[in-house]
């Protein structure tokens, strides 16, 4: 797999945006922010700026989705306004469609 800068670039941002959060006291908030696990927030700031480059060049973006299918499938099918649509994203993410994989029988 050949060197992607794009994917360089957001793997970077994102572990920047996370070290930032973290130096500010801000951890917890950046961990419910980003999706990332607290463990790994708290570490971030000790992470040698290389390492860091390192594993945003691994060719493969480092972090994903946490909209669950069915929520893409309701984004497809289903007219949202923009409220709706923040809204059903920030339950989903609070855990209130069962995580990010739950595919419950909740309607929009």
């Amino acid at each position: 797999m050949g060197f992607d800068p794009d994917l360089y670039e957001l793997n970077l941002f994102y572990l920047q945006k996370a070290r930032d959060m973290a130096l500010k006291g801000k951890s917890l908030s950046a961990s419910l922010t980003l999706g990332m696990p607290q463990e790994v927030i708290d570490r971030l700031p000790a992470l040698p700026l290389e390492k860091m480059r390192i594993l945003a060049g691994v060719g493969m973006l480092c972090y994903s989705s946490r909209l669950s299918e069915k929520f893409w499938r309701e984004l497809l099918h289903a007219e949202m306004d923009e409220d709706l649509l923040r809204a059903r994203v920030l339950l989903m993410i609070a855990g209130g469609e069962g995580g990010p994989y739950g595919d419950d029988d909740g309607t929009a």
